[in-house]
This record gives C-alpha cells, sequence and structure tokens, in this order.
C-alpha cells in the first residue's frame, strides 16, 4: 500500500509541474468587460472604475461586503489576494475589490499593494510609470510616503511593487517587512496584497500568517481541483488562513429584467 500511495503522489506532483509549466507558457486572453466613460490608461478590464453600475462592478460589491461580513464586530483589514498559479486573474481581482471599497465604504482609507516581486502588473493595469516601491522600502532607505502612489480615486493609495530584486521571498519575510505591515496597519484602514501564485513560489505563504486572511482566486474551466487543494494544503501548512474562493471567468446569461434592475 506504502508503494501505491507513493506512486500516486509521485504522479500528483508530476502533473501540477506540467501543468505549472503549460500556464506559464500559455497567453491567457480576457475579454474587456467595461465600457470606457472617460480618458484614462487604467485598463478596461477595471469595472469598478469604468462602468460603477454594471452587474460585474456589483460582483466586487458583493465580494467586499461578504469579506467584512466573516467577522461582523472585527472584520478582516488586511487582505491577500492570490491564486494557485498564473493567470487567473488575482491581479485584476485585487485592483477591482480594493477600487470598491474605496468607492463605497464612507471614506475608509485603503492601501493596494503590489506584492508581487516577481510578475508584478498592477503598474501596467492602473496606467502608471513607478520609480519606486516595496522593494525600495525593503533594501534601502526609501520613505514610505515617497513610495506611496496616488492615482485620482478618492480613498485609495498605491503601493507598486518596486525594482526588480533577485530575492522577494527573503525580502517578504524579512523584519524590515514585519514593521512595514506594522506601520501600514496603523495609517490604513483595509491594506489589500496582490501577491504571486501559490504553488510555484513561497511568497503568499510567507505574508499569509502575517494578515487577517487569505483569498484564492480560481479561474473555471481551467484550473483543477487537485491544483486548488495543494494550494490550500500549502496555505494551511503555512498557518494562513483561507478566507475563501473566488471563481473567475464564469459565464452565464443575465435575463434582460433583471439587468434593468441593476
Amino acid at each position: 500500500m506504502g508503494k501505491i500511495t507513493d506512486a500516486l503522489m509521485k504522479a500528483a506532483q508530476e502533473r501540477l509541474g506540467r501543468l505549472e509549466k503549460q500556464n506559464e507558457q500559455a497567453e491567457v486572453k480576457y475579454e474587456f468587460v467595461a465600457r470606457k466613460t472617460v480618458d484614462s490608461k487604467i485598463d478596461p478590464r477595471i469595472a469598478t472604475f469604468y462602468d460603477p453600475e454594471s452587474p460585474v462592478t456589483e460582483q466586487y460589491r458583493t465580494l467586499r461586503t461578504n469579506l467584512l461580513a466573516l467577522n461582523t464586530t472585527k472584520p478582516p483589514k488586511t487582505i491577500i489576494v492570490t491564486s494557485s498559479t498564473h493567470s487567473e486573474g488575482k491581479t485584476i481581482t485585487s485592483i477591482n475589490l480594493a477600487i470598491s471599497m474605496a468607492n463605497d465604504m464612507d471614506k475608509k482609507r485603503i492601501l493596494l499593494i503590489d506584492a508581487d516581486l516577481r510578475r508584478s502588473k498592477v503598474s501596467s493595469y492602473l496606467g502608471v510609470n513607478a520609480e519606486l516601491g516595496l522593494t525600495d522600502l525593503l533594501t534601502n532607505e526609501t520613505k514610505l510616503d515617497d513610495a506611496l502612489l496616488n492615482i485620482g480615486i478618492d480613498n485609495l493609495t498605491i503601493l507598486p511593487a518596486g525594482k526588480r530584486t533577485k530575492n522577494p521571498a527573503e525580502l517578504l519575510a524579512s523584519l524590515k517587512m514585519k514593521r512595514l505591515l506594522s506601520l501600514i496597519k496603523d495609517k490604513y484602514d483595509y491594506v489589500i496584497f496582490d501577491t504571486p501564485p501559490i504553488i510555484p513560489v513561497t511568497d503568499a505563504s510567507i505574508l499569509g500568517p502575517q494578515t487577517d486572511g487569505v483569498v484564492m482566486v480560481i479561474q473555471a474551466g481551467r484550473t483543477q481541483k487537485a491544483v486548488v487543494h495543494r494550494s490550500q494544503q500549502l496555505l494551511k501548512q503555512a498557518q494562513a488562513k483561507l478566507l475563501g474562493c473566488i471563481l473567475t471567468n464564469i459565464q452565464y446569461h443575465i435575463p434582460a429584467y433583471i439587468y434593468r434592475y441593476l
């Protein structure tokens, strides 16, 4: 029985490895979901910015409400958004969630941190050029206020990833990062972290125990169940709290009478 179990585990690990390699090589294409109502460099997939009344934006409001309802007396205030593998929509979700919170939470101070120090995309999606960011805060004497960005959305502040680094996991596990977390918790009401996927690297597992919880983005029709289960195991081993999962790339028909109501 032991040999059979070992063989099954080995086969599962090999399958995960092949899937991750395929995910890295594949270019996933998304349809734009928002109509551009203003002239901005922000990506059209940020529906909460371009189309605040759309059904898609309403889904992000529901996500925000559900997160805060997990504990009404002490809701999660530092939240990691991650995924099992690449290209499942975690960064788009992070940005839309942060904007939804900034728009609708009665002047609460929201900070969105690009903690994906390997393949950062927050600045690209928001159409900004950032010279300083998280890595600069952790590697030199850069001050927090010098790295923060205001992109013209009330109550929302952005901390970009910063310059590329060879040791992202070590930086996120450093004493400087712990001190930075303590500082931003005092300064902001809610903090959203966009982190790398769980399977390929340890970054989300490193930050997870230092925050109030993790939200995992899963792409429908693409992410295999075994991969999701493995991600959850890794988070549990790291003693990170899984707040819930978000299913992306769902396609369904919205009846006209419902759409009119929304």
